[in-house]
């Protein structure tokens, strides 16, 4: 309309083309600031997941390199060999031995302390012994009897005992750094040493002192130089490199290959301050855009703790930013270029379609004024293929009048699809209510099962204190002994079925333990397979020989298997099979225990119940409906899975699946 205001005597083409002009420039103005942000965002992005990776790999050299210098360590501290050189005091032959480890494992210095703390030998500098070092954190604990190996700070006399040398490439001049927080320190008077240490033990297991060995990090370009030809080798920007590794000693940069305006390492410069106070300060990762000495990186940072957890320092990965931005500028220019070629076409193509439309419409209004002076005589007429401006304002109507009656049907349609949801949501909540009336019966029941449980256990006590009793009285050749040790087997078995119940009745929580998925199947097997469901039913054992342990408690599990085959068994009506297999998961985290049977299978419309409390297909009083779903509650609750593929006449299978053991799990509560 504004247009329209400053153009009034313009013809209707002239403004319908100023008008799509002025709009597809907006659009092309907005589509290109939009596109050069979202092409920008996903460049930036890209970086940042290539300095990710890229760190995955530096942090994995650094901890590999600390692994290395403690397994060192320990394989020499290990057996007998320094004991003996200690117990002949052979301290030449001892020297001898240390010195080859000292060589072979790429350590700086390796020295062996008494039970004390105090130095017996260093193989840097043999003469000088004596000094305490249990004041060192690590090597306290050593002398406690752990081994250990972490990146510590140290003082430049500790340095100085081991090899003077050491202390002199520790201390490092601090440099000015734009952006860094104001220090007053001008050189550091400590080093950062990748430090591992064990006790050395005698023969009968007592601590004779402790072999501890580093590597000092301060000016030792090993591992960034070793980063760097790994991740970097190769990649420039006129001349100057794009990838760049650095350690930190707190805020200062004690090995990088970053350079400065002179093309030195630019060693002794100081971590810019918002990063210094997110990494060393509060211990947290930063990844982003920093300033590193001179230029702008997208980087990342990780703190590098000592053994205490604190953090001592940062280990650096970063890309250099123009080396994007050049690729960035390329893009933005061309996205650019081809929004402005874009626009010109687009006005062309305009222009030619406004001069087709509005052609008609001219004659339009030039019958409309014949019309108007009282010629009716010039109404034109209809006819096939014709089109002219009646022609077009007849199908206007007829498309105006098949619109309405598409409208119409839409909200017909709409309507009867309003009502069919009603009607799902109605059945959904009917359903809900359901449950919930399921699930109040199910409390009831772990109520009574409570009490049950709680009453039987007495008894239970009783018959297996008895039973036990005359067992440790009866010989070992009776023949009834066998019998009596089934049946305290089985008294004990009883007692974890009321254990069991207690567990579904949230008052009591059974324990868990490492199992063995194959042995607690045999076990159900044996168990199972004496009933008269089994009698024309063949086992297939496909078992997984290398089948890792679970975390899970073996009882229950048993009820799960046993609910599953006896179901299975009973599915079948004549001859049929049931197979077992177990298997590692494909992604190795789990183990999968899948139990098929060749019986009448599970209707689809009841799949989805099967494991609803009260919910069962055998006739009425051949089943409560609950076995499937306390089997469902057992899996869940050792944070497992089960599921049913089933097809009517061909048979059913169940997948369980459970999480491998990791030394530190436990059955989930919830």
């Amino acid at each position: 309309m504004l247009l329209s205001r400053l153009f009034p005597r313009r013809s209707l083409r002239s403004k319908l083309i100023l008008h799509y002009g002025v709009i597809l420039a907006i659009g092309g103005l907005v589509t290109s600031v939009v596109g050069s942000y979202i092409v920008t965002s996903a460049l930036e992005a890209q970086v940042r997941k290539a300095v990710d990776k890229r760190f995955v790999t530096t942090r994995t050299v650094y901890e590999e390199y600390l692994r290395h210098l403690h397994l060192s360590v320990e394989l020499a501290a290990s057996g007998t060999t320094i004991p003996d050189y200690l117990a002949r005091k052979d301290t030449a032959a001892l020297l001898k031995y240390l010195s080859r480890i000292r060589r072979e494992g790429g350590f700086d210095f390796l020295t062996l302390t008494n039970r004390e703390g105090r130095v017996v030998l260093r193989t840097s500098r043999p003469e000088v012994s004596g000094d305490d070092v249990s004041t060192i954190p690590l090597l306290a604990s050593a002398l406690d009897g752990r081994s250990l190996a972490s990146t510590e700070i140290v003082s430049l006399s500790f340095l100085g005992e081991e090899d003077p040398r050491l202390a002199e490439q520790a201390r490092m001049k601090v440099m000015p750094t734009p952006r860094a927080k104001p220090t007053a320190k001008t050189e550091l008077d400590s080093g950062m040493v990748m430090l591992a240490a064990t006790p050395v033990l005698d023969p009968g297991g007592r601590t004779l002192g402790v072999l501890y060995g580093g590597v000092l990090l301060n000016q030792n370009f090993t591992i960034v130089d070793r980063v760097w030809e790994l991740l970097f080798r190769g990649e420039q920007l006129n001349g100057e490199e794009v990838g760049a590794v650095t350690i930190f000693q707190d805020d200062v940069r004690i090995s990088t290959n970053v350079r400065n305006a002179a093309g030195d390492r630019a060693l002794g410069t100081l971590l810019a301050a918002e990063v210094y106070d997110t990494v060393v300060g509060v211990g947290q990762p930063w990844l982003g855009r920093s300033f590193v000495v001179k230029d702008w990186f997208i980087s990342r940072y990780e703190p590098i703790r000592d053994s205490s957890g604190k953090a001592i320092g940062a280990l650096f990965v970063g890309i250099l930013e123009r080396s994007y931005a050049a690729t960035r500028d390329r893009v933005v220019i061309s996205f650019m270029a081809i929004a402005t070629i874009g626009f010109f076409l687009i006005i062309a193509i305009t222009y030619y379609e406004i001069h087709q439309i509005t052609k008609p419409i001219a004659q339009m209004v030039e019958a409309t004024r014949n019309i108007a002076a009282g010629r009716f005589d010039q109404e034109v007429e209809v006819a096939p293929g014709d089109q002219g401006e009646i022609a077009l304002l007849a199908e206007s109507f007829n498309l105006m009048l098949k619109s309405l009656r598409t409208m119409k049907a839409d909200l017909e349609e709409w309507g009867r699809t309003l009502e069919q949801k009603v009607r799902e949501r109605t059945d959904e909540l009917v359903a809900m209510q359901a449950r919930v009336s399921q699930s109040e019966r199910l409390a009831s029941l772990g109520m009574l099962a409570a009490g049950v449980a709680h009453e039987i256990n007495n008894p239970l006590g009783g018959i297996l204190a008895l039973t036990s009793l005359t067992l440790e009285d009866m010989k070992p050749d009776d023949p009834n002994r066998e019998n009596l040790e089934e049946v305290v087997h089985q008294t004990q078995r009883c007692r974890d079925i009321v254990k069991g119940l207690l567990e579904f009745s949230r008052q009591s929580r059974m324990g868990a333990d490492l199992v063995d998925i194959n042995k607690v199947l045999d076990d159900t097997l044996a168990l199972i397979t004496r009933q008269a469901a089994f009698f024309n039913v063949s086992i297939v054992k496909a078992y997984d020989p290398e089948l890792p342990a679970v975390m899970a408690n073996k009882s229950e599990l048993q009820q799960v298997f046993m609910n599953i085959l006896v179901n299975a068994a009973q599915a079948i009506e004549n001859h049929g099979r049931i197979t077992i297999r177990t298997r590692t998961s494909s992604d190795h985290e789990a183990v999968e225990i899948e139990i098929s049977d060749t019986g009448h299978g599970i209707p689809p419309e009841h799949i989805g119940r099967i494991f609803d409390p009260f919910f069962s297909t055998k006739p009425s009083g051949q089943g409560t409906g609950l076995g499937l779903s306390i089997a469902y509650g057992i899996i869940t609750s050792h944070r497992g899975t089960i599921n049913v593929d089933s097809e009517v006449g061909k048979g059913t299978t169940f997948t369980i699946r459970l999480p491998i053991a990791t030394g530190s799990a436990q059955v989930s509560e919830e």
